[in-house]
């Protein structure tokens, strides 16, 4: 029986997403642990079976937050798409602060973003052909797709897409992580896949 790589593929991140709910990263290091090893081996069913679906990484470390500014930003190539397949942010502050981190779409266009160029999690893979930064004040439109709650005195989130859950960007569209109540200091992760 030959398996199509989609399938592979989605069953990879069904068994991360449900080991994540079984047992938790306890903190930042061993949830950045845990998504090396996954995307390795999500890079590897690419490599050998859908080259054309690569893995990318863009991270936002030591950065005060903001409600009105992006930590990250997503946006695909004008005839392009990608998908968000995992979120990984953990607080740097030295006291308690309240934290309420959204992720929520933002129309087409990007206003004042600070480029991030994305790591490839295959050297072989091609240039990212969508547009990633920080610090981006667009406005946002609709509601938050998912609210992250937590502290910024050493809490951290790590959420993993189950499959069917990723957060998909086509045709220009662009996805916010954006500060939405206090304001600490964070590192962010965001581990994305472009069709």
């Amino acid at each position: 029986m030959i398996l199509c790589p989609d399938v592979i593929k989605r069953e990879l991140r069904r068994q991360e997403w449900l080991h994540e709910l079984r047992a938790p990263s306890r903190c930042y290091e061993e949830a950045l642990e845990r998504s090396i090893r996954l995307w390795t081996q999500y890079e590897q069913v690419n490599r050998d079976f859908c080259p054309d679906d690569p893995v990318y990484s863009i991270i936002n470390a030591g950065v005060t937050t903001s409600i009105t500014a992006d930590a990250l930003t997503f946006q695909a190539a004008s005839a392009g798409q990608g998908r968000i397949l995992e979120l990984i942010f953990g607080g740097e502050a030295t006291s308690s602060t309240v934290m309420r981190t959204a992720v929520q779409r933002a129309g087409t266009s990007i206003t004042g973003n600070s480029a991030i160029t994305p790591e490839k999690f295959n050297s072989r893979s091609p240039v990212a052909a969508g547009v990633y930064g920080k610090a981006g004040t667009q406005s946002l439109v609709g509601n938050a797709l998912i609210p992250f709650p937590w502290n910024a005195f050493g809490g951290f989130i790590r959420w993993v897409a189950g499959p069917g859950e990723e957060l998909y960007y086509v045709n220009s569209e662009v996805i916010s992580l954006r500060g939405a109540v206090g304001v600490g200091v964070a590192s962010y992760t965001g581990i994305f896949e472009e069709l």
